[in-house]
């Protein structure tokens, strides 16, 4: 059997049951979207949006795709070593990936960047998702800075410890990983080794160790703490942007927070988008935000108003500049869902830093 032809039966083997990583994540993001409206009076949404002073979309749309510039910059630098690309040539990739987040579920925006990566530039899958990671990584330990800050200006919420207590631990670990891999590779990978082969059934290890020799050599292009720093500076540019546009989109509606409130909201929005969700982490990014704004006293009506406007702000700013890309570079819809109809083989190719079908997207 060939290659294609076991690619073509494994699709038809994911089709005859549920994608239950999809249900999953519509459940996550109902659950999610019901504790935001439960409660809601329907008069006082209707009566904030007609108030509304809508010309504060364009300052803050503004804002927010120079974050998507700096994005691009940051995972630039996370490149370099692996190969020089222009901001100009990596900027449609970045949009492109980041505007599929928004339709598909799951993130699986993140692997059509791979495989587009992989195609427009010629980086590894292996390297294209050890960047991926580090722009995970980088983003969550923003987050906790953010929080940290405002602990500093004015305390957490008894509401929100748990949540950051458990997300430092996730994301510091990671962090100390990251670290790990790019100062001590050696160390690491013998460290890998040892568990693979003691911890593994036997049948497993020559594929696994393939995994992990590929997935700490996709570090290569961090491997310099001035690219760290480089990587840090951006990702506080990222955030700090994206964070002032949400400041700005309150103007639309009438009301301020403090710098405190605003980092907390920020923190505590972006660090649910973390969890698996529906296409666009609906529901995950809303109602932390609503929670923080209904804790400080804004009228819950205004509050989810406010949100509403927000998301679809942001979902339709990264969408539009996602198809506008795709037009620009002559990727049509139906290569973008094949490449996701490959999800799962481009995935595991990737690791194994093999050949695969998905690069013809």
């Amino acid at each position: 059997m060939t290659d294609r032809e076991e690619t073509t039966l494994r699709r038809e083997e994911q089709k005859k049951g549920p994608n239950w990583r999809f249900l999953i994540g519509i459940l996550i993001s109902a659950v999610f979207l019901y504790f935001a409206i439960r409660d809601l009076k329907p008069a006082t949404v209707w009566d904030a949006f007609r108030q509304a002073q809508y010309v504060w979309i364009v300052p803050a749309v503004a804002l927010y795709l120079s974050a998507l510039i700096s994005r691009t910059a940051r995972w630039r630098v996370i490149l370099s070593s692996e190969r020089k690309i222009s901001l100009r040539r990596l900027l449609p990739t970045m949009a492109i990936g980041r505007g599929a987040n928004n339709i598909y579920p799951l993130r699986a925006g993140e692997v059509v960047r791979v495989l587009l990566l992989r195609r427009r530039n010629n980086v590894s899958a292996a390297a294209g998702l050890a960047s991926i990671l580090v722009e995970r990584t980088f983003d969550g330990l923003t987050m906790l800075l953010f929080l940290i800050l405002a602990a500093f200006i004015g305390g957490i919420p008894p509401f929100l410890r748990g949540a950051v207590a458990l997300a430092a631990i996730v994301f510091g670990a990671a962090l100390a990983v990251i670290y790990a891999i790019v100062l001590w590779p050696a160390v690491v990978e013998r460290v890998a080794e040892w568990t693979i082969e003691h911890l593994t059934p036997d049948r497993f290890h020559e594929r696994l160790l393939g995994v992990a020799e590929r997935f700490i050599g996709g570090f290569a292009s961090v491997r310099s703490p001035l690219k760290l720093t480089g990587v840090l500076f951006f990702s506080l540019l990222v955030w700090g942007a994206e964070t002032f546009s949400y400041r700005l989109l309150m103007n639309s509606f009438g009301f301020q927070v403090g710098l405190h409130y605003l980092l907390l909201m920020s923190g505590a929005a972006n660090l649910g988008t973390a969890l698996p969700s529906g296409p666009g982490n609906l529901g995950t990014f809303d109602t932390p935000s609503i929670l923080v704004l209904t804790q400080v006293g804004i009228e819950k009506g205004i509050a989810t108003s406010y949100q509403a406007l927000l998301h679809a702000v942001l979902w339709t700013t990264e969408t539009l500049a996602g198809l506008w890309f795709m037009w620009r570079v002559g990727l049509q819809r139906a290569d973008l869902k094949d490449t996701l109809e490959d999800t799962e083989p481009a995935k595991e190719a990737a690791l194994a830093g093999g050949e695969s079908q998905a690069e013809s997207v």
